[in-house]
């Protein structure tokens, strides 16, 4: 399938009186740009006991750099994109299946439900499409950690830094062996910052 990588929003709740969204659940493409900074940052040889000091977030990355940073390194991209593609359109039709035979319903009510279902098609689609390639990076990501035996990682104190690292975080508690961290935010020269400590097998 082609792969178009683009923001489509927070989700979307729908019924048969309409659509609204959800906008404490962010579509995982605003996160996308972190991610790819911090692969290209991270992934590299090692020397000694050097601090390694790499700015980010100075400009937003083009959609498809994140893509490319993927593929040129080894993962399973474009299988898990199928797979959740896959699973995505399935329950999108089992939802209008469900829809049509709403006992509760009338029939106006199922024809707007209906319609509402397949007017978010689109954009549900992209949202597994941008969900498969956050979390195939964050692996990856978490791969390269443990690879480089890296000891921490400290960003700035923004959420999005912070929503990262906690998925960050959650893939390397499930790797075989999985890793142990913490996560702490505190003060450093006057700005609060965040650390993923790694502290190694369980």
């Amino acid at each position: 399938m082609d792969i178009v990588l683009k923001y489509v929003g927070p989700k979307a709740l729908f019924s048969s009186s309409g659509i609204s969204f959800d906008n404490s659940k962010e579509d995982k493409f605003v996160y996308l740009s972190i991610l790819a900074e911090l692969i290209e940052a991270l992934d590299h040889e090692y020397v000694n006991d050097q601090r390694y000091v790499v700015e980010t977030g100075n400009k937003p990355l083009d959609e498809n750099i994140l893509l490319d940073l993927i593929r040129k390194r080894p993962s399973n991209l474009d299988e898990q994109i199928e797979y959740w593609a896959t699973r995505t359109k399935e329950e999108i039709d089992d939802d209008i299946k469900r829809a049509q035979s709403n006992p509760i319903l009338n029939q106006e009510e199922k024809e707007v439900l209906k319609n509402n279902l397949e007017i978010l098609r689109p954009y549900r689609m992209q949202r597994s499409i941008n969900k498969s390639i956050y979390y195939t990076a964050v692996k990856l990501l978490a791969s390269i950690i443990k690879r480089g035996s890296i000891e921490y990682i400290l960003t700035p104190m923004y959420p999005k830094f912070l929503h990262v690292l906690h998925s960050v975080q959650g893939a390397l508690l499930a790797m075989h062996p999985s890793l142990n961290s913490t996560i702490d935010i505190h003060e450093e020269q006057g700005h609060l910052v965040v650390q993923l400590k790694i502290l190694g097998s369980r």
